[in-house]
């Protein structure tokens, strides 16, 4: 039996390559290749992704311009970041797959993968479709009405795919009902849907030697994602992920792993854990294992600052870490106790430490939380702002299974699936209609970008001469002195030759400025501050 494993394009207005390594599919290939013949297609993984021109969203147009130019640029372009639907069909008829299962992990995303596998079922209807990942978790009776999906799988998928394939090869039926997780539609009408599945035994080493390893780098370099723990014991209002067991693998095998890994010749190991550092004693150890082998380790996906000291940012930094990235969500008390998320005053404790460290520091945030208002976000910006910090904005949006989507629901029913992303700015929040957003965005890419001129630039001392400093560029140059005379963002027009009005909020950006006049702004990479002054 031929099993196709399948990581689906997507459509939107970015995409976070280097967040779009396929750990998911190579734990279920390690699991299968002992039983089948494994494939794994990652049609995600392009070199450059088309632009589409006719998207879906016309309301986002005057936010989203191709055409025009700015230092602070959010979003241009709407792109498909993978293969066309042609070369899909092409490679399915390639490998005549008898099993095709794709991963949907994002509920905004779910079209795609439904579309490759009603391509699949137009190129031989006998193929098995199986379709897995959070979004079906949550609609597996929705999923299943496409009739194109023959099985949907709710969960971690190492198990039940294991033993669907089993039972698909001995022909035996009876034996789905007893497959956790798994879901399907009944012979006698209606749906069979399983309980969300987790896994009782974590510790399968990914088959990472069924792909490309230079098809995925990083500074040049192979790269990889690696677990050593699933699960969150948190339960943050605005999260949608499935409820499962916080569970810790076996050292030995994070060892293996790691060795294999090594001798692969990859060097940069991306830890995606929900809750990497959640066990201090656990991280320690897993941190030892890395002393010596001259890796570089990440963790992009945050690491949990409350369980953090000195002494084990000192062991990070034996290890390999060079780039910290922290979860702040908000720096007021009152909206992280509306989110149930604990205050991050270990954060704020470890700051001078961490500025005085060799590392180099991302602080993300929400923009647009229920309960938060604009003054909140700039509160936030104002203390990053001041700290030796990258700031990582993150626009809210609604998550399917988080407590806030439940609150909203009824707002909701008739949104389609597309919405549910970040990019698209969309109104949960009445105090932050697109245009104040959109603002607070600019405003943190303007923050960024003096950051990054401070480190580069001795010379600057207080930030009304920036302007000056810049007469190498007149568009940036002008943008940026608009920006401080009429507190208006504006962008040159590539096509008419034209400066042209961004849309924005004037009275943030007002505000903003008023309330960062006099307090200090500090570099990203080094702790050189200049004085946030206008006048």
């Amino acid at each position: 039996m031929k099993v196709l494993l399948v990581q689906p394009p997507i459509e939107d207005f970015y995409d976070t390559k280097i967040r779009a390594y396929p750990l998911g599919i190579l734990y279920l290939a390690a699991k299968l290749k002992d039983i089948c013949h494994v494939v794994i297609e990652d049609l995600r993984n392009v070199k450059k992704p088309n632009i589409i021109k006719d998207h879906p969203f016309a309301e986002l147009k005057d936010y989203y311009r191709g055409d025009t130019y700015t230092p602070f640029s959010l979003f241009t372009n709407y792109y498909r970041f993978g293969k066309e639907d042609k070369v899909i069909q092409e490679t399915i008829f390639k490998h005549k797959p008898d099993v095709l299962a794709v991963s949907s992990l994002f509920t905004p995303y779910s079209e795609g993968a439904l579309q490759i596998l009603e391509i699949a079922k137009g190129i031989d209807k006998n193929i098995v479709t199986i379709v897995g990942g959070i979004h079906p978790t949550f609609y597996a009776e929705e999923t299943l009405r496409n009739p194109h999906v023959d099985f949907v799988i709710r969960g971690e998928g190492e198990t039940p795919l294991f033993l669907l394939i089993e039972a698909l090869k001995k022909k035996g039926k009876e034996t789905l009902l007893h497959i956790p997780g798994l879901c399907f539609r009944r012979e006698e009408g209606g749906f069979h849907i399983g309980d969300i599945n987790y896994e009782h035994d974590i510790d399968t080493i990914p088959a990472r030697e069924l792909v490309d390893k230079n098809a995925y780098k990083m500074h040049g370099r192979p790269y990889t994602f690696m677990l050593t723990t699933r699960g969150c014991p948190n339960r943050c209002s605005f999260c949608g992920r499935p409820s499962v067991p916080y569970r810790k693998r076996r050292l030995q095998t994070i060892m293996d792993e790691i060795d294999i890994c090594e001798e692969m010749g990859i060097d940069i190991i991306d830890l995606e854990d929900d809750m990497l550092t959640y066990d201090r004693t656990f991280f320690r150890q897993v941190l030892e294992m890395f002393y010596g082998r001259d890796m570089e380790l990440y963790a992009m996906n945050g690491v949990y600052s409350e369980t953090l000291d000195e002494e084990i940012l000192g062991h990070m930094l034996k290890a390999g870490f060079k780039r910290l990235n922290f979860s702040l969500v908000d720096i007021t008390p009152t909206v992280l106790s509306s989110q149930k998320r604990g205050v991050s005053s270990n954060y704020i404790k470890l700051l001078p430490f961490i500025e005085d460290s060799p590392f180099l520091l991302e602080t993300h945030f929400i923009i647009g939380l229920p309960g938060q208002s604009p003054e909140d976000v700039i509160n936030t910006m104002l203390f990053l702002m001041g700290k030796r910090s990258l700031l990582g904005p993150s626009i809210f949006y609604l998550a399917p299974n988080s407590r806030i989507f439940e609150h909203y629901r009824p707002h909701t029913e008739n949104l389609p699936f597309r919405s549910y992303r970040s990019s698209i700015m969309l109104e949960v929040n009445p105090l932050f209609p697109r245009d104040i957003t959109f603002t607070l965005m600019k405003l943190v890419r303007f923050i960024n970008f003096v950051k990054r001129y401070i480190d580069r630039e001795p010379s600057l001392k207080r930030l009304v001469e920036l302007p000056e400093l810049l007469s190498e560029n007149i568009h940036v140059r002008h943008i940026i002195d608009v920006l401080f005379r009429e507190k208006r963002f504006i962008c040159f027009d590539h096509g008419r030759m034209v400066y042209i009005e961004e849309r924005h909020e004037r009275g943030i950006i007002e505000n903003f400025f008023k309330r960062a006049e006099g307090l200090k702004i500090k570099g990203y990479r080094t702790n050189r501050e200049i004085l946030f002054n206008l006048n």
